[in-house]
């Protein structure tokens, strides 16, 4: 689109005449004359108001009649040729036109020439405006070139070649036939025979469907430059291309297409087995549930046979009938929306015996995107309810064993700071078993020290590697009684924000107030039956003292031996009593007979050996020998000295029944010599202890010391 000037001065007559304005009228360009510097229309053509879709012009100004126009520059375009007298050619320049009120502007594309109207003096008194519209001349020229470039386009970015022989030799060809058949450019492929982009096996082919002007796809072996074979599909049609008849074909590598389809092959057998092996059932049916495909385990889920699944079979003659209904419905709706399911229900098997299965139902589309098969995973899911069942009748009993022991269930999280209660827990607590009390109302009933000894307890546990805890607990009950509930708990610990560790328990609660009560009279009993001992020991003392006092100033040692005597069986007794007569430990025992004699110097008794707990008559026995080898170390052996040492070790072993051996070995004091009679000590060690024990004691005296070796057997130490 351009201007360009133009002749000017044409001169016309104020009084034109009405031959001139018939030529006017009957011209088929338009035509428009406009008056003065407003461009005032003084006449136009019918083919001008076509153009513009007016009829009511004539004597108005172009920016009224024609508003849309000054916006696109006409306006000033007339001021300045009315100004300067310099007439204005435009080609097909683009113009916008409302054509209709209200209605969207219209695109024209105009030749046109805008000429000045001179008076006598060369002054400008209006514009003669003639133009052309030229729209359609550049819309058809517009699309060919676009087809031009489509066809360009098509030619030089298409992936298949493109070829034009005569039958003999190449004319003519796209980048793209080069590249496929190895040439660097389309000139190297021009001149070459037709046949030498084949083999010789598929030349004959391709001649034959050259002679036959055929235009059916066909698939031949291709012939690279470099000579490598490689598949292709030809494509060919007669034309005429610069005055000569061609043929005009069309090459596409397969090379990738049979790659892909002998992996898809593949992919499709691999699939295959995996239908076939598959550790889940895998069936097919068609839209009215009529089986088409299973694999084995499908077959040994169901009980069928493929042979029988396969004959006809639907999918609803083997649900069970009770689950058939529901199974139709899911079925069908699947099919109108296209939407997976899933169910459990179960197969009747042959023999009449039932399975669980749960199935997850697909629904495949052809490639139209109509409904084609129902695809379904099918897994056994008969081990399982076995398991739900017995789940069931698990947490049944439980419950029974809980109500029967009068057990409550209860969570809590110190994370969220809640507990879960039951109606069983609110009893135990004193509250209503409907209560639903909060964590801070049951803390309210702990006693005293009770909330951080739960926390040390769970606290302990976790610092050991230990996830379960057992604690007491103390409450008191709005009407002031108090109760105790023993708490066992599983523990699970996670950490928070800034180091922050909370703990989350399950656990049981039962009550136990009664127990603590009876140990309560139970201690006072012991108490009472301690004390009562005691003073008995005491008046043996007293009358013992009394008895060897008449004998006189010789007795002295006697008593004083007699006397340590009754202080080791009361130490004994002390430490059976702490137990409540249940046993005690041997190390303690020991402990507490030898702490006299070893208080001063602590390296001189060694005590080395097992946790061993011993009943109570056993550590009677064994606490007075203990005793009386003490006692004679601290007069006569190693404990008499102050370089004289005691060890003490015991052993488990692991005969049947497994034995304790506790050995008594004396260093470092007085050579010893064996006595030249055995006094009461002795036989107490070696018969009394023998007897108590079921076992035996051997006083061995050796030079370098006293060895007592003990031995009992196990069944007879709790």
């Amino acid at each position: 689109m351009h201007g360009n000037p133009v002749p000017s001065g044409l001169p016309f007559a104020a009084d034109k005449t009405d031959r001139l304005r018939f030529f006017f009228q009957q011209a088929p360009g338009m035509i428009a004359i406009l008056s003065g510097p407003d461009h005032v229309f003084e006449f136009t053509n019918p083919a001008y108001l076509e153009l513009i879709g007016r009829h009511d012009v004539i004597g108005q100004r172009v920016r009224d009649a024609l508003p849309e126009l000054e916006a696109q520059g006409t306006v000033a375009l007339l001021d300045t040729v009315y100004a300067t007298g310099e007439p204005f050619v435009g080609r097909q320049m683009p113009v916008a036109f409302q054509r209709r009120p209200g209605a969207p502007t219209e695109t024209r594309y105009m030749d046109f020439v805008y000429q000045p109207v001179m008076d006598d003096r060369g002054k400008a008194t209006g514009i003669f405006a003639q133009g052309f519209d030229v729209t359609e001349q550049v819309e058809a020229r517009t699309a060919l070139r676009e087809s031009e470039a489509r066809y360009r386009l098509f030619s030089e970015e298409t992936r298949e070649g493109v070829i034009i022989h005569n039958g003999t030799v190449a004319l003519d060809c796209n980048p793209a036939y080069a590249r496929i058949f190895g040439y660097d450019n389309v000139a190297d492929v021009i001149g070459r025979p037709s046949t030498a982009f084949v083999t010789s096996r598929s030349a004959e082919l391709l001649l034959e469907k050259g002679r036959l002007r055929q235009e059916e796809p066909y698939e031949i072996e291709a012939c690279r430059k470099d000579g490598s074979v490689f598949p292709a599909e030809f494509v060919g049609r007669e034309s005429v291309w610069q005055g000569q008849s061609v043929r005009i074909g069309l090459a596409r590598d397969l090379t990738n297409q049979k790659r892909r389809e002998t992996e898809l092959r593949e992919s499709e057998a691999h699939l295959a087995a995996i239908f076939d092996q598959a550790a889940a059932g895998f069936a097919e049916c068609d839209l009215s549930g009529r089986f088409v495909r299973v694999n084995d385990r499908f077959c040994e889920i169901s009980g069928y046979t493929r042979d029988k699944l396969l004959s006809g079979l639907r999918m609803q003659d083997i649900t069970h009938p009770d689950d058939l209904p529901e199974n139709l419905r899911l079925f069908q709706q699947a099919i109108k929306a296209g939407e997976a399911f899933e169910i459990e229900k179960r197969y009747v098997r042959p023999d009449g015996t039932e399975v669980w299965v749960g199935n997850t139902v697909t629904l495949i589309r052809q490639e139209d995107g109509r409904p084609h098969i129902m695809a379904s995973v099918t897994i056994d899911l008969t081990a399982r309810r076995e398991a739900e069942s017995a789940l069931r009748q698990s947490e049944s009993r439980l419950r029974l064993a809980l109500d029967a022991g009068r057990m409550a269930v209860w969570e809590s999280d110190t994370r969220t700071n809640s507990v879960t209660t039951s109606p069983e827990l609110n009893r135990l607590l004193g509250f209503s078993e409907d209560a639903s009390p909060t964590i801070e109302e049951i803390r309210s009933r702990y006693a005293p020290g009770a909330h951080e000894r739960l926390r040390m307890a769970a606290a302990a546990a976790l610092t050991h590697g230990q996830r379960y805890a057992e604690e007491e607990l103390e409450v008191i009950w709005p009407d002031g009684s108090h109760h105790w509930l023993l708490l066992r708990a599983d523990l699970e610990a996670s950490h928070g924000p800034e180091g922050a560790v909370f703990i989350k328990a399950t656990g049981v609660a039962f009550d136990i107030t009664d127990r603590k009560l009876w140990e309560g009279r139970q201690q006072l009993l012991i108490n009472e039956l301690n004390h009562r001992v005691k003073n008995t020991l005491a008046t043996v003392q007293s009358i013992a003292v009394q008895s060897f006092r008449e004998l006189g100033p010789e007795s002295d040692l006697r008593v004083g031996t007699f006397q340590d005597r009754l202080l080791a069986l009361a130490r004994a007794h002390d430490i059976l009593t702490r137990d409540n007569w249940e046993g005690a430990e041997l190390r303690e025992l020991i402990g507490e007979v030898i702490e006299p004699y070893c208080r001063q110097s602590s390296g001189r008794c060694d005590v080395d050996g097992p946790q061993v707990r011993l009943s109570p008559n056993i550590a009677l026995a064994i606490s007075m020998a203990v005793h009386e080898l003490a006692t004679n170390a601290a007069k006569y052996g190693a404990l008499s000295v102050p370089t004289g040492q005691v060890s003490i070790t015991w052993t488990v072993t692991l005969d049947d029944p497994r034995h304790l051996t506790l050995c008594w070995q004396e260093r470092g004091g007085p050579p010893v010599e064996p006595p030249k009679r055995k006094g009461f000590g002795t036989r107490l060690i070696e018969r009394s202890l023998a007897h108590e024990l079921s076992g035996e004691a051997i006083l061995a005296y050796v030079p370098t010391g006293v060895v007592c070796t003990i031995k009992a057997p196990l069944s007879e130490v709790t």
